[in-house]
This record gives structure tokens, C-alpha cells and sequence, in this order.
């Protein structure tokens, strides 16, 4: 121990005989009674002294300030300290006041440094007042707890050193006393006095001696959780073969040889009912461990968390990947990875019973645990689920793809085979029927049923492939298939949606990810693979029709109106199609909120689908662009076909019969009427007014160049007008919009018509009638009229009076009035 001199000849009140920093320093290094001698010696020596912040010093390294309490000056006058008497909980409370630090510091000297000095000494354990005094092992803990904190302030070194190791000795003969009592009594279920041992432990600031305790207890010296072994575990009762019709046990008395057969790879199946049970067990043990741990440990220790985590990260996750591999050995690995998810985030944890010592965070931790744990066999999981998903949907697109060349090959090649040897007679007969329409009876088709009596030449096998093609766009489109593709969609969308509430930020990202990288995926494979592909398929047949060709498959007359008819049945299965994608997307992609920018360019899905929507918008622009050609080939060649010579221009025994509109005519309506509301009620109201002015205005162009090869008399005249008032009264019937666009043009046209009722010998009011383009509506040019007017029968002979009128009168054809 230090020692103060006394020197008589010290001027106590002089400052300059001890400066006032070397006296805190001095008081740094001395022990409390010496600071109270040192604190006599003079001024500065007793400023140092009560210096605040050297006794708060000493609180802080007793490791009591940092806890202490603040207390106002009315709760400090009633309070006499009386704990501080107390060596057992003389440093239970210190208030942070600087004031009365040192105030505090000696009363807790007073009440500790017997017990301390008598440790300083060489006598035995048992001899020590520590433990004569104090009996119980709690109040035994306690005073060696608090001994240990008042070593902290011993300013030699050495003494410190010492004192300290024996406390420390002491401290781990009496832990390990304390464990051995704790095991026997918590073996024996005694778990209130289990309970007072936690308490001794963890006033000793043991807690990682007793968490380690504890947990080799539970998670490893426990029958409980022996199930969760992962090398005694049993997996194959999680799995049972499926019982149908295609699994069928073998008798007891079969023959060897039978029994040697191969036999087939089983249909696995999860068991639920073991799944149900292993959750139930799991839950149970959780359950039982929360109770006890409750009943023995304070909630300062995060006890059953530590369990939870032992028993989840890693005897847990190691039967879960036990119970995978095996899955994925028995082709259930996608329902084995969500549904155990689901099951231990919502099933397990629903059973759970509330836990005191973790409180009401529990149920959030533990599902933290499960998630941790679970992070690398999800994120094996979203890789294995994107791949797969991709490859299923592009091999059942593909098959159908097959399916549908098959289909064509085998009707290709059905009819090829009855194509019979072909003499040059036989060829130019076959060619023949290009140009002639012949028919049969019911009997005779009755006769020809049956393939073998089918006979084909080259040429009509040809038409009628084309005309099995065309019938074979009603099957372009397969809303099953789409169907089909989207249910399978769907179901891995709900599989991955499993894990749509991961605590791991990180993978719910990327699950959010997946699920809409599948809808794109399934969108642009139904666009490219199948709608684009069926409507180039179809958009071919329709450019390869030729009505003339086709009707050598049948013997009949060939129609635009089929083909038409048909490829508009792909459009409705087209547009079907397209519904089902967005009917997919509003309740798959919407509702499950996967997207945060519903309308935007940064929604891939959205985006996805609307080009799914733009493709077949496009197609069908261009099938009905084509579909038009078709039509119009059609009617061209009802006209080229059916309009004789003598229908515009009569000999002159028939010249006074009125017969009415033309034959041609009539058919080219009938065609026209079969096909001008094909998109009523079937597409929208912009594309149907489009498609009926394209429609009339081709036929309007048809008409035009029909009459610009007629020869038409002044007797067909009347018929060439019949012609008009029928295509006009079709076009006033039909067009409901544009008619400002479409209907002058048909007024035009009879007026047109009026031109051949005029007689000869009136050359002078044709010629005027060429040059006034106003009574035409400016339709046509004067160029225009005048081919018209070249049309009329008896054009060599009018011709020269109509020029002259046009191009100016001579002085014979003058008249002085």
C-alpha cells in the first residue's frame, strides 16, 4: 500500500507547492484510503481527491455507471442507501449522479472489502468468509460476482492480478458445481430448482457455458428429437406408389419366368398422411421444448431461439434435403420442395404454442429460421422450375406443331397413293375439267365411296390436297393447347407463388422474377411458335387458292366462300385465343400483384402481351388483305366465265327482250352477300367498315375492267343496266358506313350505263357527253369516258362524229339559224 508522508513544514494553502494536475495524476494510481489521506495534504491534493471524475472513473470500471440510474433531487432526499450496506447488492443500483459517486464507492468498499481482503490471503476455499457467511449457492454466485466487479478498482496490478484469478477459480469450480446440479435436476424434471441453478448462472455472467449446456441437452442428449436424424431417418414412408390401373400386383403364383420380367417403374405419390405427422412431431417437440425452457430460463437468454435455430438450421434442413433428393429420384420434386415449404411456414408454425422466453417475436423468428435455411434449396428450386417449365411448353407446342404436319402428311399422302397411271388421253381428260364443271348424282357419289375405288389424276390430286389444306385452317389454332399451356402455367405459377412472402428480400425478388420471365416465356411461345406459324400456314393456303384449281378435287364448281368462311373461323380462334392470354394475365399477373407498374413500358408482361395482341392484329390485316384477292379472283373470274358476248350485246332477233341482270351478275352478288358481313358481330367495328370499302371499291375496280372488255349494243344496254342497279342496290343494302366513298362511285357507274342506251345517229350528245365530266361525279376522267364510249358496238361507226364533237365542229356541220 502506498504511503503519505507527512511533512509539517507543507504549506497546506499553497497552490504552487503541489500543482493541481500533478495531484489527479497522483490520485489516479492511489486506492481509496489512501486517496483519503492524500486528500489532507493540501489544497490541490483534496480537489483531486473529490474530483467527480475520478470516482466516476472507478464506477465505470466496476462496469456499474453504464447501467445506472438517473434520479431527480427530490427522489436523492428521501433515499438513505440502505442497499449499499448490503454486500450482496451493494452494486445492484448506482445512481448516475457525479455528486454522490464518491459517496457510493464507499459505501460499497465498506460493504466488500472484508470478504476482498480475506481473498488477498492464502487460506483455503472452505476457510474463506465468503462462504461462511453466505450459505446458498445463489448468494454464494452473487458475492463472486460482485467481488469481481470491485477487483476492477484495485490500483496495484499485481494484487489485482492475483485476486482476480482466485475469484475466476473460484467462479468455474462453482459453475461447474452448478452445472452438475442443474443436469440432475433437470433430468429428474425438477424444473423449479433447474430454474434457481439458470439464475445463479446467469448472475455469473455465464450465459454461453449455460446456452452450450442446454443445447447439447436438447438437440443432441434428447429421444424427442432423435427423429430429426437424418441418418436414422426413414424417407421412404413419405412416398407411396401410385394405386391405378396401370400398376397391377402379380399374383403369389406365378412362374419364375414371369417373376423375371422386368418390371415397370412405379408412379410415386406423397404421402400426405406422413407429411402430416412429421409436421404434427416437429411442432410437438417445439412445443414441449418452449414449455420447459419457459419454466426454467429468464428472458434475457433467447433460449428457445438458440434451439429453434439448432434444431431448424441444421438437423431439420438436413432431413428436408434428405427428403428432397429422394423426391427428385421419384420425379416429385417440385411438389416435395413447395408443399414441405408450405407446410413448415404455415402448418408447423400454426401449431406452434405461444413462447414466453422469446415473446411475441417467436412465430416471426422461427419462420426467419425456416427461410434461411430453406434459401439454397429455393434458389435450386426457381432454376429447376424455370428450365422445366420452358422445356414443357415448347415440347407441347412442338407436338402439336408435329401434329399437325402429320396430320397433312397422312391426308398428302392418302391422296397420292390413288393417283393412277396416266395415258396422254387419260391427261388431257384431267385437263379438260379445269374449264368444266361436271356433276353427279347421289348414287353415283354413293358408289365411289370407299378409297379403293378412288381414282386420281396428277392434277386433281393436287387441287384436292389444296382443298383438304384449306378445310384444315379450322384446326390452325388449338385453344386447348393454349389452354393446356396456361394451365400448366398456372400451376407452377401457384407453386412458385408458394414462396410469394420469403422473409429473404433477396429471393422474393427473384421469385417475382421467375414467375414473370414464365408468363413471357408462355406468351411469346404461343405468339411465335403457334399463332405466327398458323397464320403463315394460313395465309399460304389462302395465296395458293385458285377456285378454278380446286374444283378438280370435287367435281363441282370452286368458291371463294369457303376459304373465306374458314380463315374468319381462324380469326374468332385467333382472337380466342388472345382473350385467354389476357383473362391469364389479369388474374394471374394482376391480382398476385407481380408487377409494380401495371401500365408502364417498364412491365415486361404487359409489353409481352400486348405484341401478342399486335401479331395477330397484323395477320389478320393481311389475311384480309389476301382473303379480298381471293374473293376477287372469284368474282373476276365469275365474270370472265359467266358473261357471254351476247349478254351486252344481243343479236338483233333478241335485241327487244329484257331479261334482267346477267347470271354473272346475280352469282357475283350472291358471292359478295356469302362474304361481306363475315366480320360482323366477330371483329371490331373499325376493321369490319375497312374491310367492306376495300370490298367495295375492289368490286367497283372488277366492274370497271369488266366493262372495258364488254362489246355492249344499245339492245344490251338495258341488260348492262340491270347489271348496275343490282350491284348498286347491293352496295345501298350492305354499306352502312363510308358512303359518302363508296356510294358516288356506284352512281357513277349508271350513269355510265346511260351511255349505251343512246342511239347512233345521236353521236353529237355522246361526244357532248364525254366532255361534261359532271354528270359523273368526277369519278372518271375523260380518258376514262371514252374508253367506255369505245365499248359501245357501234363505236367504228359513230366514232368519227363523236372526235368531231370532241375535238371541234367542221363549217358542213354548222347551221345559220
Amino acid at each position: 500500500m502506498a504511503q503519505v508522508i507527512w511533512n509539517a513544514d507543507i504549506d497546506v494553502y499553497n497552490p504552487s507547492v503541489m500543482p493541481l494536475p500533478v495531484a489527479k495524476t497522483i490520485a489516479w494510481f492511489l486506492d481509496v484510503p489512501d486517496l483519503l489521506q492524500f486528500a489532507k495534504t493540501s489544497k490541490n491534493t483534496y480537489r483531486a481527491a473529490n474530483d467527480p471524475q475520478l470516482w466516476i472513473s472507478k464506477l465505470k470500471k466496476m462496469g456499474l455507471w453504464q447501467n445506472g440510474v438517473e434520479a431527480s433531487r427530490e427522489e436523492l432526499a428521501g433515499s438513505k442507501f440502505e442497499w449499499l450496506d448490503n454486500p450482496l447488492t451493494c452494486c445492484d443500483k448506482i445512481y448516475k449522479i457525479p455528486k454522490i459517486a464518491k459517496f457510493q464507492i464507499l459505501r460499497i468498499r465498506r460493504s466488500l472489502h472484508r470478504f476482498y481482503a480475506d481473498l488477498q490471503s492464502n487460506l483455503p476455499y472452505e476457510r474463506l468468509k465468503l462462504f461462511k457467511t453466505f450459505q446458498s449457492p445463489q448468494e454464494q454466485a452473487k458475492m463472486l460476482s460482485n467481488l469481481l466487479m470491485y477487483n476492477a478498482i484495485n490500483p496495484d496490478e499485481t494484487v489485482g492480478s492475483m485476486v482476480g484469478e482466485k475469484i475466476t477459480d473460484l467462479m468455474e469450480i462453482f459453475e461447474n458445481a452448478l452445472l452438475r446440479e442443474l443436469e440432475i435436476h433437470y433430468d429428474i424434471q425438477d424444473y423449479e430448482r433447474t430454474s434457481e441453478f439458470v439464475t445463479i448462472l446467469v448472475e455469473l455472467k455465464n450465459e454461453q457455458t449455460l446456452i452450450d449446456f442446454f443445447l447439447q441437452k436438447v438437440c443432441f442428449d434428447n429421444d424427442t428429437t432423435k427423429f430429426l436424424n437424418s441418418e436414422a431417418f426413414n424417407v421412404c414412408k413419405f412416398f407411396s406408389a401410385a394405386t391405378n390401373g396401370d400398376l397391377i400386383a402379380q399374383s403369389d403364383d406365378e412362374d419364375d419366368e414371369d417373376e423375371e420380367k422386368e418390371k415397370p417403374e412405379p408412379k410415386w405419390e406423397l404421402n400426405q398422411e406422413e407429411l402430416d405427422g412429421f409436421i404434427y412431431e416437429l411442432a410437438s417437440v417445439f412445443n414441449e421444448e418452449s414449455r420447459i425452457i419457459d419454466l426454467i430460463f429468464p428472458q434475457t437468454i433467447p433460449m428457445m431461439y438458440k434451439v429453434s435455430e439448432e434444431l431448424i438450421s441444421n438437423q431439420l434442413q438436413d432431413v428436408i434435403l434428405l427428403l428432397i433428393s429422394t423426391s427428385k429420384e421419384r420425379g416429385l420434386y417440385f411438389e416435395m420442395v413447395t408443399q414441405l415449404y408450405v407446410r413448415l411456414t404455415h402448418d408447423f408454425l400454426d401449431q406452434l404454442n405461444p413462447s414466453v422466453n422469446v415473446g411475441e417475436s417467436y412465430i416471426r423468428l422461427t419462420r426467419s429460421l425456416i427461410d434461411v435455411s430453406y434459401e439454397s434449396i429455393a434458389a435450386e428450386y426457381l432454376n429447376e422450375e424455370k428450365a422445366v417449365f420452358k422445356q414443357r411448353c415448347s415440347e407441347k407446342v412442338s407436338e402439336w406443331k408435329d401434329n399437325v404436319k402429320q396430320r397433312e402428311h397422312e391426308t398428302t399422302q392418302n391422296i397420292l397413293k390413288h393417283v393412277k397411271a396416266e395415258s396422254k388421253s387419260d391427261f388431257l381428260s384431267s385437263f379438260k375439267k379445269v374449264f368444266t364443271i361436271s356433276g353427279k348424282d347421289n348414287e353415283d357419289s354413293k358408289e365411289e365411296e370407299g378409297d379403293e375405288k378412288l381414282n386420281y389424276s396428277k392434277i386433281q390430286a393436287q387441287a384436292k390436297i389444296l382443298a383438304e389444306n384449306i378445310k384444315s385452317l379450322r384446326r390452325v389454332f388449338s385453344p386447348e393447347l393454349t389452354l393446356n399451356v396456361l394451365n400448366d402455367t398456372k400451376v407452377s405459377l401457384a407453386r412458385l407463388s408458394s414462396f410469394d412472402d420469403y422473409t429473404v428480400a433477396a429471393l422474393r425478388f427473384d421469385i417475382y422474377g421467375v414467375m414473370q420471365e414464365e408468363f413471357i416465356s408462355v406468351i411469346e411461345s404461343i405468339t411465335n411458335d403457334h399463332l405466327r406459324e398458323g397464320f403463315e400456314r394460313a395465309l399460304k393456303y389462302l395465296k395458293d387458292y385458285n377456285p378454278r384449281d380446286v374444283s378438280l378435287a370435287d367435281d363441282k364448281r370452286g368458291t371463294a366462300i369457303e376459304p373465306l368462311v374458314i380463315f374468319f373461323e381462324a380469326i374468332n380462334m385467333a382472337d380466342m385465343i388472345v382473350q385467354m392470354i389476357d383473362i391469364f394475365y389479369k388474374e394471374e399477373i394482376m391480382q398476385r400483384k407481380l408487377t409494380k407498374h401495371e401500365n408502364s413500358v417498364l412491365n415486361p408482361s404487359l409489353q409481352s402481351k400486348k405484341a401478342a395482341e399486335a401479331l395477330v392484329d397484323k395477320y389478320v390485316a393481311d389475311g384480309l388483305h389476301i382473303g379480298i384477292d381471293v374473293l376477287f379472283k372469284e368474282i373476276e373470274s365469275v365474270f370472265l366465265s359467266g358473261l357471254s358476248d351476247s349478254d351486252y350485246n344481243p343479236p338483233p332477233s333478241m335485241a327487244h327482250d329484257i331479261p334482267g341482270p346477267t347470271k354473272a351478275a346475280q352469282h357475283a352478288v350472291s358471292i359478295l352477300e356469302d362474304n361481306i358481313d363475315l366480320l360482323v358481330d366477330c371483329a371490331d367495328k373499325p376493321i369490319v367498315e375497312v374491310f367492306q370499302q376495300e370490298v367495295a371499291e375492289r368490286f367497283f375496280q372488277a366492274i370497271v375492267k369488266c366493262l372495258k372488255r364488254s362489246t355492249i349494243s344499245v339492245g344490251g344496254a338495258v341488260t348492262l343496266i340491270s347489271d348496275l342497279n343490282l350491284y348498286y342496290d347491293f352496295i345501298l343494302t350492305h354499306v352502312k358506313s363510308n358512303k359518302r366513298m363508296i356510294f358516288p362511285l356506284f352512281q357513277a357507274l349508271k350513269k355510265v350505263g346511260s351511255i349505251y342506251l343512246i342511239g347512233g345517229e345521236d353521236a353529237k350528245a355522246i361526244g357532248q357527253l364525254i366532255s361534261d365530266l359532271t354528270k359523273f361525279n368526277g369519278i372518271f376522267s375523260q380518258e376514262e369516258i371514252y374508253e367506255f364510249v369505245q365499248r359501245r358496238a357501234d363505236w367504228p361507226l359513230i366514232k368519227k362524229h363523236v372526235q368531231k364533237v370532241m375535238y371541234g365542229l367542221s363549217l358542213i356541220d354548222c347551221t345559220i339559224v
